[in-house]
């Protein structure tokens, strides 16, 4: 007897229960689901069902639906079967094969190549939208479900919640004692910042932890009961291949999830592993005081803060934790989570109402879909930084030339620019010293709330204190004018005299910081919505984008007048700022340099904006000849794997060739379409090595501890005819080579290279210097 689905699949068909099925879906149009919901996460079952119910003119149905879904898990399960009998024909079912295989131009180490600073660059973040609704809140009787995920993109909950106690350690800092925050005398180097005398980690946070919600205390990540799965926490490579990722339950972003990702990549990767973070600066603090700190001691565990997300830093973050001025780092921005969320955003309306088991599958099936996708475009990431590498040594160095001339600077005056800013904002304190009682004792209530256990009652203490404190301050101050007139105190401060001068200055300065503050807050908040808006419009637009900000930040031109004012009344006074200079203030940088510290730095050369245009342009050059050594040996990792993989193929069809003849079939269909993704690659790596200026060699390598006769006698690769014959080369694709051939735009709306840099450099300093925005 031949049971009815064995007899459907045969033909092509499965059916929709495993018995007696009344309904029998082909497994092309089953395969097409799966295509175009890879393609195109938000097309739901139900809307595909509707669509072959239009084509079949039938009626649509629910039950319909729940039918193709039930089929559609029995096709992904076969789907998922064949995978696992392919890994195994090709031997990639060792354990941990998949994190040590994720990215062939950053993993695929060969033999003699470069010792580069840092062996893997990666980037982390936590993401809200693939939440999951718990079935508390849902109507009805949830069926239940034992299935779990089936590939090992995920860590567990138990590996993850082994690191849940870790951010308690943490020491924060008080008045009292003003270093507790950063000392760490015993850290970890996640830095490689040298320390200063005292042991202290060179890094300025406390500036940070108040700007970004995930810096801050455990207690305020919270969320909504609600949902169960509160969204995701990834790690990708500096290409976008997923890493590791782990599921955020029933919180915000905690801790414990960088923690257990960071443990994942020292265990599979070993040292000198650096990652991004958006707050890797106070990352580093957990880090430090957690378990894991003596294994990144002695692995060289480094972090860094995305080039982005580091202008909301302050300055003194900046200077030690922005990629521009970290060594070995190349142009890698480290934004590549928020280029992945923009995409498996997509999933949410299909994830958030289903089961644990569905939402990891289509999850599962994202990011195969996106490690397939980002395999296809290395070719492309190599093309296109190498490119940029090469016109920023060229333009930038021209540029570099004639202002290191005009200002009589070297290279070496550079590198001491920094180091001189670090040791001014290292030993810069927001805040003097001497503090009201009540005030700090307000600024210390989060952190008492979340490690004393501060209750109810014990809140309202604290802030009644700190408002009738203030009220006293003024009903006091009011009284001591009464008694002088009253009591007619002849010895008094007078204007001219020591103390009131000294009094009148701290005064002054305060309210000049307090003006700064204000006009940093403003601005940047605002520029940070116009850049996101401007990423989507035209060069030419530009000036629009200033009138605009002009015309809708009333706040700002009030709290520019404020500032100016300010600024007025000391001693010396400060210059006065226009708008145009406040447009331009777009890194928070500029902003830090308008307070007064302790010593004027107005004279200081890295102060000024030539030398910090000069020094920016140096450190730039130098990212820019690292990305070119990097990409050199990315270039020999990526040829090398390309052709293992065409030997490994060969070699799993020759052992199978007898004794399983449909998965060498299977096999020959994945060999012959990954020979025309590497054909493509092929030929834009052939297009790099035609760059002017190129280093590199498209030679392959020995991959270390493969064995050496394991290429003996197989034939060479299709793709390979690409690196060595031009004319072949050109004849890839003839559209594709077309289209290659022309320049590709940066940014939408944008044609030509000098637009596209003009326009990318009015990003980073909005407004400076050539954008014209005229009184009405």
């Amino acid at each position: 007897m031949v049971h009815a689905n064995v007899a459907l699949v045969s033909r092509g068909f499965l059916g929709s229960a495993p018995q007696k099925p009344t309904v029998a879906i082909s497994l092309k149009t089953l395969e097409a689901y799966r295509q175009l919901h890879r393609a195109c996460p938000r097309l739901s079952v139900q809307a595909q069902v509707k669509a072959l119910c239009y084509l079949h003119e039938v009626p649509f149905n629910k039950h319909l639906v729940k039918q193709f879904s039930d089929a559609y898990d029995v096709y992904l399960d076969i789907q998922y079967g064949v995978n696992r009998l392919v890994k195994s024909a090709m031997h990639r079912d060792t354990p941990d094969w998949r994190m040590l295989n994720a990215c062939a131009p950053c993993l695929y180490k060969i033999e003699d190549e470069p010792t580069l600073k840092y062996a893997l660059l990666a980037t982390m973040d936590g993401n809200q939208s693939l939440k999951l609704v718990d079935n508390m809140f849902r109507h009805g009787t949830t069926r239940e479900d034992g299935r779990s995920a089936r590939t090992d993109i995920w860590l567990s909950p138990a590996e993850v919640d082994r690191f849940k106690d870790e951010a308690g350690k943490i020491v924060h800092q008080t008045a009292d004692d003003p270093g507790r925050l950063d000392d760490h005398s015993d850290d970890i180097a996640w830095l490689d910042l040298p320390e200063s005398e005292d042991g202290k980690l060179e890094a300025s946070v406390d500036v940070c932890v108040e700007r970004w919600r995930n810096a801050g205390p455990e207690a305020r990540k919270k969320m909504f009961a609600l949902f169960a799965m509160t969204g995701i926490f990834v790690c990708l490579c500096r290409h976008g291949q997923l890493l590791i990722l782990c599921d955020m339950i029933r919180s915000g972003e905690l801790a414990k999830y960088p923690l257990a990702i960071v443990n994942k990549l020292m265990e599979v990767y070993g040292p000198d592993v650096l990652v991004g973070y958006d707050i890797a600066c106070a990352f580093a603090k957990t880090l430090a005081k957690s378990c894991l700190a003596p294994d990144a001691r002695r692995l060289r565990m480094a972090g860094v803060v995305p080039a982005f997300h580091g202008h909301g830093h302050n300055r003194g973050c900046q200077v030690n934790w922005h990629p521009l001025y970290m060594d070995g780092v190349g142009k890698e921005d480290f934004e590549g989570c928020e280029r992945c969320f923009s995409e498996s955003n997509s999933l949410a309306p299909g994830t958030r109402l289903s089961s644990v088991f569905h939402r990891e599958q289509a999850i599962e099936e994202h990011f195969q879909f996106w490690g397939e996708q980002k395999h296809y475009d290395s070719g492309n990431f190599i093309y296109n930084n190498y490119r940029q590498a090469l016109d920023i040594i060229q333009e930038d160095g021209c540029v570099l030339a004639a202002l290191s001339a005009e200002l009589n600077t070297s290279d070496n005056d550079y590198e001491e620019y920094l180091r001189q800013e670090r040791e001014y904002l290292r030993g810069r304190k927001a805040e003097p010293p001497e503090k009201a009682t009540a005030d700090q004792q307000f600024r210390e209530l989060d952190f008492n709330i979340c490690h004393n256990g501060y209750t109810t009652k014990e809140i309202t203490r604290v802030r009644t204190n700190r408002t009738n404190t203030t009220k006293r301050y003024f009903e006091t101050d009011d009284d001591c004018q009464a008694y002088e007139k009253e009591l007619d105190i002849s010895v008094r401060w007078t204007p001219n005299s020591t103390e009131y001068q000294e009094a009148c200055k701290l005064l002054t300065m305060r309210q000049y910081q307090r003006a700064v503050d204000e006009l940093e807050r403003l601005v940047v908040q605002r520029l940070f919505e116009l850049t996101k808006l401007g990423m989507m419009l035209g060069y030419k637009l530009r000036e629009k984008i200033g009138k605009a900000l002009k015309a809708r930040a009333q706040a700002i031109q009030k709290a520019l007048g404020r500032y100016n004012e300010q600024a007025a009344r000391l001693t010396p006074p400060r210059a006065a700022l226009s708008w145009q200079e406040v447009v331009g203030m777009v890194s928070l940088a500029d902003f830090d340099l308008l307070r007064e510290g302790r010593e004027d730095i107005r004279q200081k050369p890295w102060a000024k904006h030539s030398q910090r245009r000069a020094m920016n342009l140096y450190f730039n050059i130098k990212r820019a000849r690292e990305e070119i050594t990097r990409l050199n040996v990315e270039i020999r990792r990526l040829l090398t794997h390309m052709y293992d993989e065409h030997v490994d193929y060969h070699v799993a069809v020759q052992e199978l060739a007898s004794t399983n003849p449909g998965l060498v079939m299977e096999l020959k269909r994945r060999w012959r379409y990954r020979n025309e993704i590497n054909t493509r690659i092929a030929f834009k790596l052939f297009k790099t090595s035609q760059l002017r200026g190129f280093t590199g060699s498209l030679h392959t390598g020995q991959r270390i501890g493969r064995p050496v006769t394991r290429n003996d006698g197989i034939p060479i690769p299709p793709w390979a005819k690409c690196l060595v014959d031009t004319t072949v080369a050109r004849e890839v694709d003839a559209d594709a080579a077309e289209e290659d051939d022309e320049i590709e735009p940066l940014l939408p709306g944008i044609e030509f290279d000098h637009d596209a840099n003009a326009y990318v450099g009015f990003l980073d300093d909005l407004g400076r210097q050539d954008v014209d925005i005229r009184t009405e």
